[in-house]
């Protein structure tokens, strides 16, 4: 997924939707998913750190170009 270098953790989640949404759509695959549950239930981490704070910039969390981020399902309170 590509977003611009400051970019913020709100823009990398949007940038994840479009392109899930497009491979999607290309594959012939689930054409409907709920970003809200989404959101609800995963988190997205970077080096084992949440990726809580939407206006945060990913250059703050140390994001650089060619890194993963990924999803981590959030515990049960």
């Amino acid at each position: 997924v590509v977003v611009v270098q400051d970019a913020s953790v709100l823009e990398l989640k949007k940038a994840l939707r479009r392109h899930i949404q497009l491979r999607q759509a290309r594959q012939g695959g689930v054409q409907h998913l709920s970003w809200k549950y989404i959101w609800r239930t995963y988190h997205l981490t970077f080096a084992g750190e949440k990726l809580a704070d939407d206006r945060k910039k990913l250059r703050e969390y140390g994001i650089r170009n060619r890194d993963e981020v990924s999803f981590i399902k959030k515990l049960r309170k």
